[in-house]
């Protein structure tokens, strides 16, 4: 024997409006009984309840739930939920923002903290850069007068001379790397500071609050 979906009163008068959709509500519940029940309208204004839709309907349907509840399906598509997921992330990263901090000045010294880590590890790069350039010129040194005798360069300098340049492109890589980081601590810093001021006016950045003449 079929099983009956019981459906709320609410929905239940809803389909009490007409007989011919109440028939096609009680087959399609006897067939799928746990299936999707879909609403449409024809172009004769007659509300339609079925488990298949015509094609030419395809997209003007809502969807009933096998609770007879209604289905906001469109609040559940990829794009308003995209939406939505931005619409949290911001109002929690304005909430920390505010939580934070109690003015710019507050974040011109945050960002310089940050920075000053960064600033120290580059002089260390920095330096380590010039050590290495001057062994390196050491080692081009040595194996100049080995050529200059008309001797072979031994085996040794030569794979010093690789290493030594080797070692100087990693530090340069990494020299960009940091300095590359500190604009982006920069830039961060900078997009909270205008977002604070944002939050804290009432007016975005970069629009004219001077009245008009």
């Amino acid at each position: 024997m079929a099983r009956i979906l019981r459906l709320p009163s609410t929905v239940i008068a809803l389909l009490s409006f007409t007989f011919h959709a109440s028939a096609i509500l009680a087959a399609a519940e006897s067939k799928q009984p746990s299936g999707k029940i879909m609403k449409w309208v024809d172009e004769q204004g007659v509300t339609h309840y079925s488990d298949t839709l015509p094609p030419q309907y395809t997209g003007k349907q809502s969807n009933i739930s096998p609770r007879g509840l209604p289905q906001a399906d469109t609040l559940h598509s990829p794009a308003v939920a995209e939406r939505s997921g931005k619409g949290s992330e911001q109002d929690r990263r304005d909430k920390t923002l505010q939580s934070v901090y109690s003015s710019e000045q507050e974040i011109d010294l945050a960002r310089d903290r940050n920075l000053q880590i960064d600033q120290a590890m580059l002089e260390g790069l920095e330096q380590r850069r010039l050590s290495t350039a001057a062994r390196l010129q050491n080692v081009q040194k040595t194996a100049a007068d080995y050529t200059r005798q008309g001797k072979a360069v031994p085996g040794d300098i030569k794979k010093d001379l690789k290493n030594t340049h080797l070692e100087i492109g990693k530090i340069d890589e990494q020299i960009a790397e940091r300095k590359q980081h500190m604009e982006t601590t920069r830039q961060r810093f900078e997009n909270d500071k205008k977002r604070f001021t944002e939050l804290k006016t009432g007016v975005p950045a970069g629009e004219n609050t001077s009245p008009a003449r």
